[in-house]
């Protein structure tokens, strides 16, 4: 019976496979139980070992006195919680507090011991019966060491259509401080060094991954960043270094993959995103900008600065993954700001860096933190009669038809998308439509858009900087009639002969490469019509 339970509890936990633990089973004798026989073939640590070993001995004694219980008499407690001491009580079981903070506003039930099985904790049982081992139940609410949670497909989705089941609104830590930038890192810093290390750097992105050295991405290009190997138990003192960070205080489970914003003293805002590897987690954060970012900076096109003049409407602002698109959004929602009065909203997936209105107010809202969708976020900035709503980003076509409205009603709209130029950016939209909704919804388009910015960030010459390439537009009225007319190829043509008013992709790329900022292959990349730079494609003399 033993045995069976070893195998149960280090199955649930993944301590071992499944296949593992049948395989080893038929080679315990009477003087060596399944966890001594993983041991010595390596597959399991000793410290696991007694643990595991522990918590099983207390769920024989528990399944042994059970049925000759006349009344529900509370365990006494062994201790058995995972290297913590906890004294016996007689009248009472002992209920061993976890270090994951709870919410004041939910009612929570106490946090089971560190091992569980069948849904019978350790300590605080809520059933006399004798323990089935045969169904193993109640992994939702099991720990694993390092303390993580175990994922369970109810767990999959981040988030739930009942409004009533997030946490209150929680304060965003702006990530203030002071901590010394260290001369030189390795896989024994901490995450918070290595965070400072990397800003120094004007880094943009870190990488962790097992068996390789730590990465950087500076100026859109990856570099060694440690000398020596990461491995598994650097990855997850580092994911709970940064869970500390957590708004939330999100636990991560293990085999969830998620992605959340974090903020450690002296480190800035960062979004951490989260893959496992079977119980091991591969770290990419991307690190949020301190500073706010002048218009100036960006090198925009001079009428893209009249987009922040307006009163109602939407401005698209596209492009690929890690184009800027966050950054000019925010400094867009901060320019107004500084110009006029007014409510400004966001709704962010999830929140990056915290704005400033010294003019009005604002208020910034994360899905899955503050709103339960991106969709409930948008009613609730209408309803609230916003000014201006920040909105990152566009996944489905009932958001953009939520922004629409909002735009139509008066409230002026910036929100980002994913396109690598304007006609794929509304070819996209289009095409998300059902046809006998199609001309509707591009009169509505055309009717509400103000303006598209497609950016892309390229590497210059040398590799030291990034420089913005963009495709801008004013919509004017011979843009809305053929967005209206749904007949999207000819806007190319328009943007061509606008004056003053709009810029395609491709003369933007030609002006960087004439003045020598970038590479004429980096253009041939991204252009929209690769013939327009056809001498400089790969592997033509």
């Amino acid at each position: 019976m033993r045995n069976r339970y070893l195998a149960k509890v280090l199955i649930a936990n993944k301590f071992v496979a499944e296949n593992v633990a049948k395989d080893f089973l038929g080679k315990v004798s009477p003087g060596k139980d399944l966890g001594q026989v993983l041991c010595e073939a390596g597959l399991l640590d000793e410290k696991t070992y007694r643990r595991v070993l522990d918590y099983v001995i207390q769920l024989e004694k528990k399944n042994a006195v059970a049925p000759q219980a006349t009344q529900a008499t509370p365990p006494k407690s062994s201790g058995a919680t995972f290297g913590r001491s906890a004294p016996v009580q007689e009248t009472q079981p002992q209920i061993i507090k976890t270090q994951t903070p709870t919410f004041a506003s939910e009612n929570k039930e106490p946090e089971p011991s560190a091992l569980q099985i069948e849904g019978n904790s350790l300590y605080g049982s809520t059933s006399s019966s004798a323990i089935q081992v045969e169904e193993v139940a109640g992994l939702e609410s099991t720990r694993v060491s390092g303390g993580f949670q175990m994922a369970t497909a109810d767990s999959d989705s981040e988030n739930t259509e009942n409004s009533e089941a997030l946490p209150v609104r929680f304060a965003l830590n702006t990530g203030e401080g002071e901590i010394k930038v260290p001369e030189s890192i390795s896989a024994k810093n901490s995450l918070a060094e290595i965070i400072v290390y990397a800003r120094a750097c004007q880094a943009t992105d870190i990488y962790l991954f097992e068996n390789r050295p730590a990465a950087f991405r500076r100026f859109g290009t990856m570099v060694q960043a440690t000398p020596d190997l990461i491995i598994a138990e650097h990855l997850n003192d580092w994911l709970l270094e940064a869970s500390k960070g957590f708004a939330d205080f999100y636990t991560p489970a293990v085999g969830k993959n998620f992605s959340r914003t974090f903020a450690l003293s002296g480190t800035g805002r960062a979004r951490l995103s989260v893959t496992w590897s079977g119980v091991t987690p591969f770290l990419s954060i991307r690190l949020i900008p301190l500073e706010p970012i002048p218009f100036e900076s960006l090198y925009l096109p001079d009428f893209c600065a009249e987009f922040a003049n307006l009163t109602s409407g939407l401005v698209l602002i596209a492009g690929p993954a890690s184009s800027g698109r966050s950054s000019t959004l925010t400094m867009y929602g901060e320019a107004i700001a500084a110009s006029r009065y007014a409510l400004i909203e966001t709704v962010e997936k999830p929140v990056e860096r915290l704005l400033h209105n010294p003019n009005g107010a604002i208020i910034q809202r994360g899905v899955g933190l503050h709103t339960v969708s991106g969709e409930t976020g948008i009613k609730t900035a209408i309803q609230e009669g916003a000014d201006v709503l920040l909105f990152d980003s566009i996944a489905s076509i009932e958001e953009l038809s939520l922004l629409l409205s909002a735009a139509n009603s008066g409230m002026l709209v910036f929100a980002t998308a994913t396109g690598n130029n304007t006609v794929s950016l509304l070819n996209r939209f289009l095409d998300s439509v059902p046809q006998a909704l199609r001309a509707s919804f591009a009169s509505s388009l055309a009717d509400s858009l103000k303006g598209i910015i497609v950016q892309h960030l390229i590497p210059v010459v040398g590799g030291e900087g990034l420089v913005l390439a963009t495709e801008s537009l004013k919509v004017s009225s011979t843009i809305a009639n053929l967005l209206r007319k749904e007949e999207i190829a000819q806007i190319p043509a328009a943007l061509a002969s606008a004056k003053g008013t709009a810029i395609t992709l491709d003369d933007s790329l030609k002006m960087l490469v004439d003045s020598g900022y970038i590479e004429g292959v980096e253009a041939w990349k991204r252009a929209f019509d690769v013939r327009n730079f056809a001498t400089y494609r790969p592997g033509r003399n």
